[in-house]
């Protein structure tokens, strides 16, 4: 095939015949070039535009990225690549579009762009997917870290979480309270008024524990009638009190117009207590809260 024949071959495919946009403008942002995707997809007359500057066609926004980004780009790295742009049709409307660009020795710039409108909408789409499932799965943890009917820590999670406390409070030399809260006469309650009434007792008390606890205690309904709380950075003293004030919180339910009382056995950490030591503490000094009478608080004493 003569040369001839291969030239006039060419001349077949144009840029007109591509799919994406092709631009050139020159050193000062003229254009000087557009192909027909101008005038099929942003519904622009070609002619028009050749001569024009290309902050015709693009949003207010852009042309700021354009001279305080795209240009100092191309000027020192001679190209750049997926560059996102707003490009504004002939009535005003906007298209997101992906544009790669090349700067030649004269100064021309070889812009080819793409309609990027559909990867925006799936970008979006991914975004609030991955917003949903962030949402669901915080859900998912919130569900498995909670006790339903209270919405206080569960017991697996007050096993989980009291360990980093203590470990904190080691590092710190701190000392940590652990508080077991076990509602007196519950079984009495459930059985003169049914479940639903304790269910409501239980209720209760979480919430007023959750208000009344300090935002560094660790608050929890450990099983049954038995809630669990421990108090950071404390010692005996403000223990005790802290213990006295909870007794007056917890006198303010009423079933059958008398308060709901509780025991309290509290046991306070050493340099090398476990949850484990504490807690074997704390039970020992409830039941004897129990045996001396009830509605009173004990405090572990270390043999």
């Amino acid at each position: 095939m003569s040369l001839d024949k291969v030239d006039e071959k060419l001349a077949d495919y144009s840029a007109d015949h591509f799919l994406n946009g092709a631009l050139v403008t020159n050193a000062d942002n003229i254009i000087v070039y557009v192909n027909t995707y101008f005038q099929k997809e942003l519904q622009w007359n070609c002619n028009e535009l050749i001569g024009k500057s290309v902050d015709k066609i693009i949003t207010k926004s852009s042309k700021i990225f354009l001279q305080s980004y795209v240009l100092p780009t191309l000027l020192h790295e001679k190209a750049c690549q997926e560059m996102q742009l707003i490009m504004l049709s002939a009535q005003g409307e906007r298209m997101a579009v992906t544009v790669n660009a090349q700067l030649d020795e004269k100064g021309y710039i070889y812009w080819s762009f793409f309609n990027a409108t559909q990867r925006d909408k799936l970008y979006d789409e991914l975004i609030k997917t991955r917003e949903k499932l962030e949402a669901q799965t915080e859900r998912l943890q919130s569900l498995a870290s909670t006790d339903e009917l209270t919405n206080l820590l569960n017991r697996r999670e007050m096993n989980c979480r009291s360990v980093l406390l203590l470990e904190q409070a080691m590092r710190s030399k701190q000392s940590v309270a652990l508080l077991i809260i076990d509602i007196d006469n519950f079984k009495v309650v459930n059985d003169t008024f049914g479940h639903l009434e304790g269910d409501r007792v239980l209720k209760e008390l979480g919430q007023r524990l959750k208000h009344f606890g300090r935002q560094t205690d660790l608050i929890s309904r450990y099983g049954g009638e038995e809630f669990l709380i421990m108090v950071p950075d404390t010692n005996k003293a403000d223990t005790l009190s802290f213990c006295q004030r909870l007794h007056l919180l917890i006198a303010e339910i009423k079933v059958g117009n008398r308060p709901v009382t509780a025991s309290i056995g509290v046991s306070l950490s050493t340099a090398k207590t476990t949850f484990t030591d504490l807690f074997a503490q704390a039970d020992n000094a409830v039941y004897e809260a129990k045996e001396r009478g009830k509605n009173r608080t004990q405090l572990y004493d270390n043999p």
